[in-house]
């Protein structure tokens, strides 16, 4: 009963944020979209396979002196 609860609390939320003009509603428009434009980047980043990048030979290593 409380998470039904709870998701209707955020619901409300949403639809008061939607439904009342005003600077909060800008801002708030502003958020959403912002986080709307990074998850679609995630979900991009996890769509494309991932490249690698082939090495030509063994990788080489620098020695540094400690004294």
């Amino acid at each position: 009963m409380t998470e039904e609860r709870r998701r209707r609390g955020s619901l409300l939320g949403v639809i008061a944020y939607v439904l009342v003009p005003g600077e909060r509603r800008v801002r708030a428009a502003q958020h959403f979209r912002k986080a709307t434009f990074e998850m679609l980047k995630g979900v991009g980043a996890l769509v494309r396979p991932e490249t690698r990048q082939e090495s030509s030979g063994p990788a080489s290593r620098e020695r540094i002196k400690i004294e």
